[in-house]
């Protein structure tokens, strides 16, 4: 929502906006306030500062409010916190772990102020469903899809050699597109391994699991520095 006012004969831009967001991280700044970013439902990645004592934690699902007198500035932030992932997690090393490497991630990766309303969706129901059994599984292919949504996408659905697209097999690091087992055996040492639960509904055990982190890891890991927590998720 955009306000406008008229002061002294000149027209002033006053800028609101009100959504929904997950808080992705929160420097502090100063004695009484932080530098806070959230992913938002409707809006994108905003940064803004929190005039607060305490700043909520990443992951944390919160309502916003936030305003700036003209688009250019970082503008404040009022929040509600509507739920705190880390506290639900608190006993559960690897999926903290993994909050922490998901959302360090989209506040590196994730362009300012650019609507991203399904991968948003996608996340959100991630996070609301990580006690699941196959939390892992589905926490890799949204990596996998945070890389399309910024325009870095694998190319899985077909084999870029000509060969079988159901027996996909393995990635070029060159291209980022899908390569069939008969086509790719050859060249196996200077091709990625994919686990088939990536582009298709197939179960996975460890091995493919830690397959499939080193596979997305990276394609991340061309555009940011993986993080730390990362490490510890499998």
């Amino acid at each position: 929502m955009i306000r406008t006012d008229i002061k002294n004969g000149g027209l002033i831009l006053m800028l609101d906006i009100v959504d929904n967001g997950i808080v992705l991280g929160a420097k502090r700044h100063g004695e009484k306030s932080f530098i806070l970013t959230v992913f938002t439902e409707n809006n994108g990645k905003y940064t803004g500062i929190l005039h607060s004592i305490k700043a909520p934690m990443a992951g944390d699902f919160v309502h916003i409010n936030w305003h700036a007198r003209v688009s250019e500035q970082m503008g404040t932030f009022k929040i509600d916190i509507q739920k705190s992932m880390a506290a639900i997690l608190l006993s559960e090393t690897k999926k903290l772990s993994c909050l922490s490497c998901l959302c360090s991630l989209l506040n590196s990766l994730l362009p300012e102020r650019e609507a991203l309303y399904d991968f948003y969706q996608e996340t959100a129901s991630f996070l609301k469903n990580i006690s699941a059994d196959n939390w892992l599984v589905d926490y890799i292919r949204l990596e996998r899809n945070l890389l399309s949504s910024i325009g870095f996408g694998m190319d899985l659905s077909r084999c870029a050699g000509g060969g079988d697209a159901t027996t996909l097999c393995f990635v070029s690091p060159k291209t980022a597109k899908a390569v069939s087992r008969e086509k790719g055996l050859p060249y196996a040492d200077k091709l990625l391994f994919l686990p088939a639960f990536l582009y298709k509904d197939a179960p996975a055990d460890d091995s493919e699991l830690k397959s499939g982190l080193a596979l997305t890891g990276y394609f991340l890991s061309q555009h940011t520095s993986l993080p730390l927590m990362r490490q510890f998720i499998l």
